[in-house]
């Protein structure tokens, strides 16, 4: 009898066409919000040294966040799975990313790069607010805030062109050091292996151990036999002697006894 093989019910259109982008929605609007504040915080009552520091570091978020969107669509998931065999650090959580490749992809890039570009867009307002504050001119002002914009966009845009580059080429590497950042939030599996590496170090102690202990006691068989070999070619060699004193004074008495016979024979004659 043939058996039937369950068949998984297929996904609703609204879970394939509205679930994922309704989840994005929410989590760009959140993370809109959390930068956002974050921002105006840091923002508030500060100086161009400091909203020049805060525009760098959305622009350096939206350009690691565009190449690894980038990476994760270029990688493939053999040298993964290769890494995950040799228990490389970093390699399972590599695997997960890349089997939800899109959602990662879509966050990485669609989500956070693009909002940490509309913030340092907004943040540039800032420096243009305080630039223009004591400027009348209004061709000067119009001018400063073009440029502010225009330097902030050319950054973000060479940025994330070298990068993407960077990651088709080296895909497999931005990965591996994504993953093995990811497994730093994983403290009872690092434990675990630490357990596992332990478990085999006392395994080969114990082996080793085991080896010399026969060692020695193979030397001391080998000894044990030798004593025995060596009695036992003593004892052989006392037998021989015996038997060579026995035949020694069986030929003396034969000795003797011709001798005795002749001297018999003489005193007749």
């Amino acid at each position: 009898m043939k058996i039937k093989k369950e068949r998984k019910p297929k996904p609703s259109k609204f879970a394939v066409w509205w679930k994922w982008p309704l989840i994005v929605l929410a989590l760009s609007f959140f993370l809109s919000l959390a930068f956002g504040i974050a921002s105006e915080i840091a923002l508030s009552g500060a100086g161009i040294a400091v909203s020049v520091v805060v525009i760098l570091v959305f622009i350096l978020i939206s350009i690691f966040a565009d190449m690894i969107g980038v990476a994760i669509t270029a990688a493939n998931f053999e040298p993964f799975r290769a890494m995950a065999a040799r228990k490389v650090r970093g390699a399972k959580e590599s695997i997960r990313l890349l089997e939800n490749k899109e959602k990662v992809a879509s966050v990485a890039a669609d989500v956070i790069g693009d909002i940490c570009g509309i913030l340092s867009g907004a943040a540039g307002a800032t420096i243009t607010a305080a630039v223009i504050l004591h400027v009348s001119n209004n061709f000067l002002m119009v001018f400063i805030a073009s440029l502010v914009s225009a330097v902030i966009a050319a950054l973000t845009i060479f940025g994330k062109a070298y990068f993407k580059k960077y990651a088709m080429l080296h895909s497999e590497k931005v990965i591996i050091l994504l993953g093995k950042f990811l497994s730093l939030f994983h403290p009872q599996k690092k434990n675990k292996d630490n357990l596992d590496k332990k478990a085999k170090k006392d395994d080969k102690k114990a082996k080793k151990h085991a080896k010399n202990d026969n060692s020695v006691k193979k030397s001391d068989d080998l000894i044990e036999n030798n004593e025995n070999d060596e009695n036992n070619e003593n004892e052989e060699l006392k037998e021989t002697d015996i038997e060579l004193k026995a035949e020694d004074e069986k030929i003396a008495e034969e000795n003797d006894n011709n001798e005795i016979q002749n001297k018999d024979n003489s005193v007749e004659n």
